[in-house]
């Protein structure tokens, strides 16, 4: 009895606080958002910065418009009360847009206009001849690549590396320092961050003495990394380790790789040791073939592809010039001066060559897919398609994984996504003959900004 006498006052206060509607400690204050401001970035002058005052902790992203009717939106973190800034990036140079911030449970507030800076000066600007958005590799908004300011095929100059979007608008580009060559940027297994090559064999003529690679963020640079030897192609591996084809090691072309925590390279394969045959060789092209732990490793000076053993260091197979080699099923569809090797999940090998179709004299530079005949030492022509350009030099080839191929037409100045019918459903054109590098698309740029702390 005396129990329930002292228990009444506290059962009759809290049937009072429910029936007064009195919650006030299961809700969270409503953010208020103020100050919003803006400024660019001090180098890459299309990355924007937004800046603005929250006055209670709050889930939040900032939402931005430089298209008619179409608005993007940054990801979504969670915004402690005070001063807080998001990186905005995808928005194309020399470009206004409208902004916002959105903050969970509060009002979205509008900031000032933002105008990125002009495009570089001497950044080469491609254009889009052939648009079909119902083709095209769902996800792929963005191209990263690389491109020689000046024309003239194999040459030097200033090289650029540059995102762009589908309507060929530049948003992100970085010039590499010193008349360096630019050929193979990439991102990274890990998805987080991108590669550019910085080669100095063709422009010091050092062997490659002086090459790296940058590890990079779109918004900071993140190491670099000595690739003595780096000429042309490198690839990572699952573990990040490096790989590439090096000129400076015993004056042969060398197959070396370098692990994450390494400071120097080791060689895997030589030429002169692996190759019986193959001459005086340097490479154009390196494929990882992570099913198999092995290399698509390819070679101008003779016309040849090799598979090389990533383990063992043996040459696996082998077509082309070299002696000794797998034929080809026809003869007439052997490919010359390839570029871009590399196998399709269907286990097909795809490159970018130079062609004469139905044996005309002027040269194209086509796509050729061969089926690799392991037991008959042959490779199967299986399909061809022809750019409709030539590219004296260089070129990338990609099966995509809706079919369609992803062509870069090298010093044609050509970026083409192909459908399985042969057709271009997107076509990029810069003019001259400005040397292109290789080509990947890029879903989201969120994933290549430099982690919030």
């Amino acid at each position: 009895m005396h129990l329930l006498l002292l228990a009444l006052p506290l059962l009759v206060a809290c049937r009072n606080k429910a029936e007064s509607g009195d919650d006030s400690q299961d809700v969270a204050p409503i953010p208020v958002v103020t100050d919003l401001t803006w400024h660019l970035h001090a180098e890459v002058q299309s990355l924007v910065y937004v800046d603005w005052t929250q006055s209670a902790d709050a889930e939040v992203h900032v939402e931005y418009s430089f298209d008619d009717g179409v608005w993007v939106s940054s990801p979504t973190f969670t915004a402690r009360a005070g001063v807080q800034e998001q990186l905005i990036a995808g928005i194309p140079f020399a470009t206004t847009a409208q902004w916002r911030v959105v903050p969970e449970g509060g009002e979205s507030v509008d900031g000032e206009p933002i105008a990125t800076g002009a495009l570089p000066e001497d950044l080469p600007l491609g254009t889009v001849t052939v648009s079909d958005p119902s083709s095209w590799l769902p996800g792929a908004n963005y191209m990263l690549t690389s491109i020689n300011k000046k024309s003239g095929g194999w040459t030097g100059g200033e090289y650029w590396t540059f995102i762009l979007d589908r309507q060929a608008r530049v948003v992100w580009a970085h010039v590499a320092p010193q008349h360096h060559w630019t050929l193979f940027t990439q991102v990274s297994v890990t998805g987080d961050y991108f590669m550019w090559d910085e080669a100095t064999y063709w422009s010091d003529y050092d062997e490659g003495e002086g090459s790296t690679v940058h590890k990079a963020w779109l918004d900071e640079e993140i190491e670099q990394i000595a690739t003595p030897g780096l000429h042309h192609a490198f690839v990572q591996l699952p573990d990040e380790t490096l790989v590439w084809g090096s000129q400076y090691d015993d004056w042969t072309e060398a197959l070396v790789e370098m692990g994450p925590t390494e400071t120097q390279s080791s060689v895997l394969w030589t030429c002169q040791d692996n190759w019986p045959g193959s001459g005086d060789c340097e490479s154009n092209g390196l494929f990882y073939v992570e099913g198999t732990d092995s290399f698509l490793y390819s070679f101008y000076t003779n016309n040849s592809i090799v598979e090389v053993d990533h383990q063992t260091g043996e040459s696996l197979w082998w077509a082309g010039e070299v002696a000794g080699g797998y034929a080809f099923d026809p003869e007439s569809s052997q490919y010359s001066w390839q570029h871009g090797i590399t196998y399709t999940d269907a286990g097909t090998l795809l490159v970018s060559s130079e062609y004469h179709p139905d044996g005309q004299h002027d040269p194209e530079t086509w796509l050729l897919e061969y089926d690799v005949d392991a037991a008959a030492r042959t490779l199967h022509y299986v399909w061809g398609n022809s750019s409709g350009a030539y590219a004296g030099t260089n070129g990338d080839a990609w099966r995509l994984a809706n079919g369609n191929t992803l062509h870069m037409v090298g010093t044609a100045g050509v970026i083409r996504e192909v459908d399985p019918a042969g057709t271009d459903v997107w076509r990029v054109e810069f003019e001259g003959t400005r040397l292109l590098g290789r080509g990947q698309y890029i879903e989201d740029l969120y994933t290549l900004v430099k982690p919030r702390e």
